[in-house]
């Protein structure tokens, strides 16, 4: 078994979104197999962990670990074994964690192509409660200085996440429901928000919209539209992760920011 290795920070990317960045020169690569991490059959998920040294356009050099592809919940995995590759990432010391995904669009006015850094996160995948699970990711503030940093490269905003189960894409009635939960609709991404909070381990989730929720279409289309936007993440992840990094503060000080949320903090997971 291979041992996770070192790095500066982690980036996992979701469906077609795997790219090395600007910038950047693979070191090393490892699969998810060789590491013990759970593997996705799911199309747009390479299941390869790469290792790269960066320099950032403020000079900042780094070495990065790129998590290419993510199982989900939907293919039979439980949520602890979802979060192992987190925990293992902790465990050899990296420092922070950057979670993308492909997502759906909720509201008027965000586009396909568009990049929102989560600031809340509502965990459908999680048991039904009397309320929907919310998990505070960024502090309002902390999320618009994110999305400047990646403006220049994508048009990027702030909002709020879903988390649903999947694997079925949400019909227009459904759509409709999620409006008022978020902005933004997805099928993963949770579990590893929630481990990290858990951990205490810094983390910024970030959507590309790729499809309007409720419309009809089919995972090719999404992984295809994904690809479009990849270009833009290549380009706007350097100063992404440079103001992450140089900005970054505990999960606990980013959740007191700006306005309260229903749950804090993910210490009651059953293991995501």
């Amino acid at each position: 078994m291979r041992r996770v290795p070192p790095g500066d920070v982690a980036v996992v990317f979701g469906s077609g979104l795997s790219v090395v960045p600007d910038g950047a020169a693979v070191e090393e690569e490892v699969s998810y197999e060789e590491l013990g991490w759970p593997a996705t059959e799911v199309a747009g998920h390479p299941n390869r962990l790469l290792a790269i040294g960066w320099t950032l356009a403020s000079g900042r050099r780094l070495r990065a670990l790129l998590a290419f592809g993510r199982p989900h919940l939907y293919e039979g995995w439980e949520r602890a074994e979802l979060e192992r590759p987190v925990r293992d990432l902790a465990a050899a010391g990296v420092p922070a964690l950057v979670a993308t995904n492909a997502a759906g669009s909720l509201g008027p006015g965000i586009a396909a192509g568009t990049a929102l850094v989560v600031t809340e996160l509502i965990d459908l995948q999680r048991a039904p409660r009397d309320r929907a699970p919310v998990l505070r990711v960024a502090a309002d503030t902390e999320a618009a200085r994110l999305a400047a940093a990646l403006a220049p490269a994508l048009p990027a905003g702030t909002g709020r996440y879903v988390a649903v189960p999947g694997p079925q894409y949400e019909t227009p009635a459904e759509a409709a429901w999620l409006r008022s939960l978020g902005e933004v609709v997805g099928m993963s991404t949770a579990p590893e928000v929630a481990c990290a909070l858990a951990l205490g381990l810094p983390v910024c989730a970030v959507s590309l919209v790729v499809n309007v929720s409720g419309a009809s279409l089919d995972h090719a289309e999404v992984v295809a539209a994904a690809g479009r936007v990849a270009g833009g993440l290549a380009r706007g992840l350097g100063p992404l992760v440079d103001a992450f990094l140089s900005g970054r503060t505990s999960p606990a000080a980013s959740r007191s920011g700006d306005r309260e949320s229903g749950e804090g903090e993910s210490s009651d997971e059953e293991s995501p």
